[in-house]
Order: structure tokens, then sequence, then C-alpha cells
């Protein structure tokens, strides 16, 4: 995973500047250019309102907003030898921003997202979701409690789908710069037994060694019926910095937010979130 272009969208808020210092991270690790995206718009809500006062409030916006992003990027160049580019465009902003990852080739974006920002905040409902089923490349959605202590420990969470190697060979990218280990798991609920599923996830784990040539990675079984429990204390167990997912990865995400239960938990995470879109039909091996 090649990352030379870091696309961060900004409304401003402290959410938004959190993921902002999360990408910075990142780029000085990966000499990565980071392009700042502000998109604006102003609501026309009656035609009785003159269209040249409606053109007046829009330019003074736009005027506004680049003032704000000319000041944050100069903070960004203040932490390093960072390239920083800004756009400031009017739009639709899940619009806008898919637009920008084609037309700027994008290799990464970094989001932040906000209230409770858990996994089901990030990848049910909100404009952060809608990006990430939308885009081209990987998404990493920082929820606004983060704090950015390195990656060290990734977990990437499997269903045992061929794309996930395709994934993880990206990721496994990421990982060999900040020389973080690998985690692989698999969180299992008994529709098989114990045996079938260690047969399944040692069949996955020789996939992936065929593919992906990095020695700092580990597959591990979980058992048990409350999968984002199992998930969420797992994570804070290995004091993962990072979880990984796909845009497709559409049985877990079902499993993860099946009971009330769950769902309370998924809105209290701390850990960033990547998850990985793919054009491909996904295919389970096993």
């Amino acid at each position: 995973m090649s990352i030379k272009k870091i696309l961060v969208p900004t409304d401003f808020s402290p959410n938004a500047h959190n993921a902002l210092m999360y990408a910075v991270s990142i780029a000085k690790k990966e000499r990565a250019k980071i392009i700042l995206l502000h998109v604006f718009s102003i609501n026309y809500i009656s035609s009785e309102v003159p269209i040249e006062y409606f053109a007046e409030e829009l330019a003074v916006t736009g005027n506004e907003a680049a003032k704000q992003l000319n000041t944050l990027s100069k903070e960004v160049k203040k932490t390093g030898k960072i390239n920083c580019e800004t756009i400031n465009r009017q739009g639709i902003a899940v619009d806008t921003i898919v637009d920008t990852i084609k037309k700027k080739q994008i290799d990464l974006v970094v989001m932040g997202t906000k209230g409770a920002s858990g996994i089901k905040e990030i990848l049910m409902g909100s404009n952060t979701s809608k990006v990430i089923s939308k885009a081209s490349c990987p998404v990493i959605a920082v929820p606004e409690k983060a704090v950015f202590q390195g990656i060290k420990k990734i977990v990437y969470a499997t269903d045992y789908h061929l794309s996930d190697v395709v994934n993880l060979k990206q990721l496994a990218g990421m990982a060999k710069v900040f020389r973080a280990k690998l985690n692989v798991v698999h969180i299992a609920n008994d529709q098989y037994t114990k045996r079938e599923e260690e047969k399944h996830m040692d069949k996955f784990a020789k996939k992936v060694e065929q593919k992906i040539h990095y020695s700092n990675i580990s597959h591990k079984l979980l058992h048990g019926f409350d999968i984002e429990k199992k998930l969420q204390q797992y994570l804070k167990r290995e004091s993962a910095n990072l979880l990984a997912t796909s845009t497709r990865y559409r049985s877990l995400i079902e499993k993860l937010f099946g009971s009330s239960i769950t769902k309370k938990i998924a809105y209290h995470t701390k850990v960033p979130l990547i998850a990985f879109h793919y054009k491909q039909e996904s295919v389970v091996f096993i």
C-alpha cells in the first residue's frame, strides 16, 4: 500500500481537526502529501430571496472557508516537511469528496466522525459511511476522542473472503512502514464445530502466506455469539491502534449489530477504523 496523497475533508470542527492531526502523523511516516478539502453550500430557502443576496452569501461563505483552510495549511506545514494543498469547493459533501478522490488520484482518505462515534456510527449512518461505500481507496474513520499514538498493532476482522487477502496485502504495506504487528481475527459464532473453524482459519492463513510476504502477521480465532463484544474486548486486550475491515463485509456487520447490547458497545470505541473498498464481488472460499 503506497500512500502518496492523503485526502482530509474538513468542516473545521474539533473532530475534523483531530482527524487532520492523525493524517499528519501518517503523512510524516509515509512522506505523503496532504490535500485539505472543504465543501460549502448555502440553503436557498425561498424563491422570494433575491438571487443577488444568495450569490453574495455564497461568496462570503467561500471566502471565509478559504481563510480557515489557509490557516490549517500553515499549521500542517509547521509540523514538518509536509506538502499541503487546499481545495475549497461548493457542492454536496459526499459527492465532492468522491469526485476529488478520482480527480486527484487519492491513495487514502482520513475523516473524523461526529458524536457517539463507534463502529456502528462509522459503518452504518454518517457521511463517513457514505464515503466509505463509494470511495475507490481505503478510508480511515477517526473517532473524535481517538489520539494518535503510533500504529503498532493492526487488527483485521475477516470472514474468509478472497478480497480480504487483497486488502491484507495493501494493509501489510502500511504495517511495514510503521513496523506494526498485523493480527488477522475471525469471530466464530458456533456455526461450525471448533475443529471445523480451526481448519477454515488454517486454510485462510495459508492463502495469506502465499500472497503476502510479511513476517509480523498472526491469525486468531475468537469464539462467541456476542461478536461485537468479543471484538471490542480483543481490541482492548491487544491495545490495538487500528481496526481494519471491508465495505462488503456484510455478514460481520449484520452480526455486530444484531442486539441492543452490541449497539451500545459499538458507540464507545476509540479505535480508528480503516475500511477497504473494492470493485470485484466478494467470494468466500472456505
